[in-house]
């Protein structure tokens, strides 16, 4: 087996190992399909009106339909739990009620609870109901804030790191040339006689996957904390350690996908336009600016996120980022391209057009939907 791949299959096989590790905790019943808003004069139904939750929810607990459980109530920012209009306090991470319990205070089976936070994210919060609890391990577990996603960001980063070191490690050159801010710049073609190497060789492959990595890491805590307005978080629902591993790695995948797509697409056009020799240019560049951007991006977002820094409108800097670089780009790829080109100017947009600025008014509409 190449001397690569040997650590790579290790690194990859790391989310699996803890995976496996993750204990078991007792069954619940998600409560968002109850929740309810206030509308001209009565209670709605959220899943009906498709509206969104503003500032308070409002649902119904029947304590004799779930004997010995627990109403469970998460969020990473602070909230305030009513029992049938009664204030019962103001809670961060994780609040714990005993069914049973709040019967017997507030003489009565059945609860209108109200939860109020500044601007719910329904992502964030979270109401269920416990309903078992067979080990003391697990009951321990209830009462713990959730980490999955803080376990898969620190574990993940961990991996990323290592991939690079052992990629860095075994093609030095090559690395030295992907990580040069000034040639992204440079004009000259004795600044870039880099990309006359294939662009398919293992040396530039290992390159792609750890980047496709390092982007798919970035978007999923970014698109993770996005504001409720955002579409794309629907797509990113999974509440366990394992399920984001997993998306993580698919996500990564897409991620590959487009760079081979992008190739063959560069390839194709430069064929089409005649302008031969420049497809190397001009992926090598695109990737050596993917690499440089979000990997300087990333490390602030992981620091900003460790810190425990939660505000919504960070996030969403960080997802313009990703158009901001791509509309960069394009000018700096026309410039780079100009140069070495000799044919007119408009056949040159033309060609950027195809390759870039229609990719990238595709990746507008998907992120910002």
């Amino acid at each position: 087996m190449n001397k690569f791949y040997r650590p790579l299959l290790f690194v990859l096989l790391l989310p699996f190992t803890a995976l496996f590790a993750q204990p078991k905790t007792a069954e619940v019943k998600d409560l968002q399909s109850a929740w309810m808003k206030y509308e001209s004069g009565t209670y709605k139904l959220l899943t009906e009106t498709h509206a969104s939750p503003g500032n308070t929810v409002y649902f119904n607990v029947e304590a004799g339909n779930f004997p010995g459980g627990f109403l469970s109530v998460t969020s990473a920012r602070p909230f305030f739990v009513f029992f049938n209009g009664k204030l019962s306090g103001e809670y961060q991470n994780r609040a714990l009620f005993r069914l049973d319990s709040l019967a017997g205070a507030h003489y009565a089976s059945s609860f209108f609870v109200t939860i109020y936070q500044a601007s719910i994210n329904s992502r964030d919060l979270k109401t269920t109901i416990i309903t078992r609890q067979q080990y003391a391990s697990a009951a321990i577990d209830i009462f713990k804030p959730s980490t999955y996603f803080r376990d898969f960001v620190i574990l993940s980063g961990l991996i990323i790191i290592i991939l690079f070191l052992v990629t860095m490690r075994l093609n030095p050159k090559l690395s030295a040339d992907y990580f040069s801010v000034i040639r992204i710049f440079s004009l000259r073609e004795a600044d870039d006689a880099q990309p006359n190497a294939r662009l398919t060789s293992s040396a530039n492959i290992q390159f792609y996957i750890a980047c496709s990595l390092l982007l798919g890491f970035y978007l999923m805590i970014v698109v993770h904390h996005l504001p409720d307005e955002y579409a794309l978080p629907l797509y990113f629902q999974e509440r366990t350690f394992g399920a984001v591993v997993w998306q993580w790695i698919r996500m990564s995948a897409i991620v590959l996908a487009v760079f081979f797509t992008k190739i063959l697409l560069i390839f194709a056009l430069t064929r089409l336009f005649g302008l031969r020799g420049l497809a190397r240019v001009h992926f090598f560049n695109w990737v050596r600016l993917l690499l440089i951007v979000f990997g300087v991006a990333s490390v602030v977002l992981f620091v900003y996120f460790i810190l425990r820094g939660q505000s919504p409108g960070f996030f969403v800097v960080f997802l313009s980022l990703i158009t901001g670089t791509m509309t960069a780009w394009v000018l700096i790829v026309f410039l780079k391209l100009n140069s070495k080109s000799e044919h007119s100017m408009f056949h040159l947009f033309s060609y950027i057009c195809a390759t870039e600025i229609i990719p990238l008014l595709i990746t507008i509409e998907v992120l910002f939907q």
